[in-house]
């Protein structure tokens, strides 16, 4: 992957985003909060989010 993929998650007046890197993503909100994974950490959790979808 070259550069960094930024996505920006606007919905009903607040705009977090997702920057994909080679090796992290990171994941800010509107208040200055950030979350920075690895790429094998995002892996697992999207492993564990497919793992329960569909459970209420």
């Amino acid at each position: 992957m070259k550069g960094v993929i930024k996505l920006t998650l606007c919905q009903k007046g607040c705009c977090p985003t997702v920057e994909f890197d080679t090796d992290s993503v990171i994941i800010k909100d509107d208040n200055g909060g950030k979350v920075s994974l690895t790429i094998s950490q995002f892996r697992i959790l999207l492993d564990q989010y497919q793992n329960i979808q569909g459970e209420a």
